[in-house]
């Protein structure tokens, strides 16, 4: 048996026979590409189980034809189509599956044929010799708790774009006919402003309430936070107002439509938390990855939903690497470029590990020293600083996993070494 190691590091078998699969919403096409060179015609097969089964037919067929031991099947994981079929061949034990960049499918189908020219076919052909050439990462399906956390951890993200919608709306409804209403509560999503807004929506409303009504109003939502004070600055704006008054009913509709979706979507945030909350519970090793200090149980069930089971990486890069958080740079004789992170992981996870870095980095934070380290000794720009700390927290929380403890300060650079 000869075994192969591309430069990427991984393993090629000699007798392994590779298979390309060009993943679509109805019909899919696959292509077999041997190690000696030698390339079957494409086979498409429908998204059903049906088809699938008529893929693995024609897999276990050609594999004896070719006196191949074992098959590397890879499809570029795009879009949510492949997810089904990367499921049933994962249950399957003479198949291994990876996936291959979709960037880098597109950048080598001249290298391919020489042709500039687009097909199914020939994408399924251009993945089975990405993959023979080792350009491929190995595919990490999430399973069990770890699907249940992801499902929860992408419908939350749905919510948050979504609260970030409504948001945009409700200001650009309030700030024509209320223009004052900003200088006073700057968050118009907040707890206190949506009441008032709800409640008396325009000036007119706000002035025929009165101040001692605004007053009730402010504390009861502000649990006693606002006061008298707070009702009378309201009341003056409301009175000296510039705000257009034309069609104002219609507009005062629309504002509380807009509340309304906000607070949905704020129940739907909550109730998914404590879901998020529930599955994270079920998690072996949930508490020492808690014991960071900074580290909340929302933002680790997100991390935990995209990168799944951390007991299936052998090494901190490969988590790196799907976070998109690998550096690369652009350097060429004299010129040494900077170096930059690649981006091309999962945003979600990166955007997570980005805002979970924020929060170890503040006054008395866990890497606090390290941040200060970056941006006042080695002059880092901060958001460089903050992606320093973010591969290092996911080093952190690799290890903590690997060792099976908990934090602790001073041992945590010989757990993440």
């Amino acid at each position: 048996m000869i075994i192969s190691k591309t430069e990427n590091g991984h393993n090629v078998n000699g007798q392994e026979m590779l298979v390309g699969i060009d993943v679509a919403k109805q019909t899919h096409v696959a292509r077999i590409l041997l190690t000696d060179g030698r390339e079957s015609k494409a086979f498409s097969f429908h998204n059903t189980r049906e088809g699938f089964e008529s893929l693995m037919s024609w897999l276990m067929l050609n594999k004896m034809r070719f006196g191949c031991i074992s098959i590397l099947a890879g499809l570029e994981s795009t879009g949510h189509y492949w997810e089904a079929l990367a499921f049933f061949l994962d249950g399957e034990n003479d198949i291994r599956l990876v996936q291959v960049n979709p960037k880098y499918v597109k950048k080598t189908k001249e290298l391919y044929d020489n042709s500039p020219g687009k097909t199914d076919s020939k994408d399924a052909g251009v993945i089975a010799m990405l993959i023979r050439m080792g350009k491929f990462q190995r595919l990490v399906l999430p399973k069990g708790h770890f699907a249940e956390l992801r499902c929860y951890s992408k419908l939350r993200e749905q919510k948050v774009v979504g609260l970030g919608v409504q948001r945009n709306i409700l200001h650009s409804l309030v700030d024509p006919i209320f223009p004052e209403y900003g200088g006073i509560f700057k968050k118009l999503e907040s707890k206190t402003s949506l009441h008032i807004l709800k409640n008396f929506t325009t000036p007119d409303g706000i002035l025929i309430a009165g101040i001692k009504k605004l007053t009730f109003s402010l504390r009861t939502a502000s649990h006693g936070r606002h006061s008298h004070a707070c009702a009378e600055r309201l009341y003056s704006a409301a009175s000296t107002t510039i705000g257009v008054r034309e069609g104002i009913e219609a507009a005062a509709y629309a504002v509380r439509s807009s509340i309304a979706a906000i607070e949905n979507i704020q129940k739907d945030i909550s109730v998914i938390e404590k879901e998020l909350l529930r599955v994270l519970q079920k998690i072996p090793y949930a508490g020492q990855l808690l014991s960071i200090p900074g580290i909340g149980p929302v933002s680790l069930a997100i991390i935990l939903g995209e990168a799944g089971d951390l007991h299936r990486y052998k090494k901190a890069e490969e988590l790196i690497k799907l976070a998109g958080l690998n550096l690369f740079e652009i350097s060429s004789g004299k010129h040494h470029g900077q170096r930059h992170i690649t981006k091309r992981g999962r945003p979600l996870l990166r955007k997570c590990l980005f805002f979970a870095a924020l929060r170890t980095v503040k006054t008395g934070g866990t890497f606090r020293e390290d941040y200060l380290r970056h941006t006042k000794t080695n002059q880092m720009h901060k958001t460089k600083a903050l992606v320093a700390i973010s591969r290092k927290l996911l080093r952190v929380l690799f290890a903590l996993v690997r060792d099976g403890v908990q934090y602790n300060q001073k041992k945590m650079e010989l757990l993440a070494a």
